[in-house]
């Protein structure tokens, strides 16, 4: 009798684990860890632009977030059920069908996809040009638009058009008009670090101060490292979040830069500012958030932003 009640009780024992465990197995599935995955659709282009053109943009767009190192990129070529064969998009007028765009991100959002970036490029015009000595050479500009997009809904989440070539410091040119497409697409490159930072913003804290000189943070460690694409040189906007009647708000008390990442969630980053600010907040508990930003621009690129800007 006793062999059977201790049984039982084992039985009600292991399905109550069951019941507790199974909807937690369930939630870590559908939540994507680390780095989210990101498609990277066929560039859309109207009939007048050469495909082997628009594939060339395509890759220097993938080689830029690449670098970045911020996503999961895939390319849906790499994709046995989202492939458009090479021979069907080079005679459409567009790299994939509207008509089913749909069912496109269904099969996306199966595969695993996060989100999706849609290129449709605008304009790629090559000028044929003389110099004085009447030698010739071409000029190049191209304009596009990438969108990032949620499988799941279909709704836009974000949006930035670019083009290269067209300024009087972003001239793109070449020996050939292929040459100065791919002079003036090779900027792709750089360009899109901005998309990349507007839509996938990384975010963390302050964990604590490696290195104090009086009243002021000199050096901190930060919670962020190799798995959110953090690497020597990138910048941060340090914040402290507050309620300011009522309302939520963050107020900039700082800068950093990371030094050396020592690991997957952990670097070393100087103070650039507010490192009195910075010592202040963290003795006091406050919380803190510290955010990615671009690298401030040089005297350089400063004076040259400007001339373009004339």
């Amino acid at each position: 009798m006793k062999t059977f009640v201790s049984a039982a009780r084992a039985a009600m024992v292991l399905a109550l684990c069951a019941l507790i465990s199974v909807p937690a197995l369930a939630q870590e599935a559908t939540e994507p860890a680390g780095k989210p995955n990101v498609f990277i659709d066929y560039f859309k282009r109207s009939s007048n632009v050469p495909f082997v053109w628009v594939e060339g943009l395509r890759n220097h767009v993938i080689e830029g977030i690449h670098k970045l190192d911020r996503v999961q990129l895939i390319d849906v070529d790499s994709k046995d059920v989202l492939r458009i064969e090479k021979e069907r998009r080079e005679s459409e007028d567009i790299s994939a069908g509207d008509d089913n765009d749909m069912d496109r991100l269904a099969v996306m959002q199966q595969e695993g996809a996060n989100f999706l970036i849609q290129g449709t490029v605008s304009a790629m015009t090559a000028k044929r040009e003389t110099m004085d000595d009447g030698s010739v050479y071409y000029s190049a500009s191209v304009a596009y638009t990438l969108k990032l997009v949620d499988p799941k809904t279909g709704k836009l989440v974000g949006t930035k058009s670019y083009s290269h070539g067209a300024g009087i410091t972003d001239v793109a040119t070449g020996s050939t008009p292929d040459e100065a497409i791919a002079d003036a697409s090779a900027k792709a490159v750089k360009a899109v670090r901005e998309f990349i930072d507007e839509n996938f913003k990384v975010q963390g804290t302050i964990l604590e101060i490696a290195e104090l000189k009086k009243d002021k943070a000199k050096k901190v460690y930060i919670s962020l490292g190799s798995d959110n694409g953090v690497g020597e040189g990138t910048y941060f906007a340090v914040y402290v979040l507050r309620k300011v009647a009522g309302r939520d708000s963050r107020k900039e008390i700082g800068r950093l830069a990371v030094e050396t990442v020592e690991g997957g969630d952990l670097s070393l980053c100087d103070v650039k500012k507010g490192d009195k600010e910075i010592k202040q907040a963290m003795d006091a508990g406050q919380n803190i958030v510290i955010e990615l930003i671009p690298k401030p621009k040089s005297f350089l690129d400063k004076a040259a932003g400007a001339v373009n800007s004339l």
